[in-house]
């Protein structure tokens, strides 16, 4: 039996998957080079080869396609760490958030966050792609926290994420002041310190 490119495409991955991946990095690529403003789905077929109709068949629209692209480049940049330490992990994720999100990159989401005011396919994307998973991440991080004692039981898990990460969206949203690890550590610091064993809540 010959072994043919079509026999190899079917063993390998679909060609559905290749042309996706292609789509993402030419929409990730336009996104940093020349921010929303100049993001058009026209720009991203002539880059990645992919037809029009390939793109809407994925992405319904322009904001949903560019946080899409957006998501699979940075979103594998800041992954929880996994030590004995869940507050660490909590605290160095948060770190590296900053560290990444004070850069270009911040602009580009403060953008995307604007983009899904107006564009309800885009916040769809952006609340299902991005936000609600992490949270999802965070309150595991913390319940992981609570079980080994770093933690007291009884917690909101979703109000100590709104306390932990509101700061650092309302910083990239509204830049009165810079967006540093150093600054998202000492958010952390100050903020696991009122959630520990034996502090009562609402005591300082």
């Amino acid at each position: 039996m010959s072994i043919t490119k079509s026999t190899v495409r079917r063993r390998g991955r679909p060609q559905g998957d290749e042309v996706k991946i292609a789509i993402l990095k030419a929409a990730n690529e336009l996104l940093e080079e020349q921010g929303l403003s100049g993001f058009t789905i026209d720009a991203v077929a002539t880059r990645s080869g992919a037809a029009r109709s390939s793109i809407y068949r994925w992405w319904p629209s322009r904001g949903a396609l560019a946080i899409a692209g957006f998501l699979a480049e940075t979103a594998q940049k800041i992954g929880y760490p996994a030590t004995s330490s869940a507050v660490a992990d909590m605290k160095s994720q948060m770190m590296r958030v900053a560290e990444v999100y004070g850069q270009k990159v911040g602009r580009t989401i403060s953008a995307l966050v604007a983009q899904g005011q107006s564009d309800p396919e885009a916040l769809r994307a952006l609340l299902e792609g991005y936000v609600l998973p992490r949270r999802e991440e965070a309150k595991k991080v913390l319940a992981r926290g609570v079980a080994n004692g770093e933690l007291r039981d009884g917690l909101d898990f979703d109000v100590v994420v709104d306390a932990l990460y509101g700061p650092i969206w309302y910083r990239i949203l509204v830049p009165y002041a810079p967006l540093t690890p150093e600054w998202a550590g000492s958010l952390a610091d100050h903020v696991f310190g009122g959630l520990k064993p034996g502090r009562p809540a609402g005591k300082s």
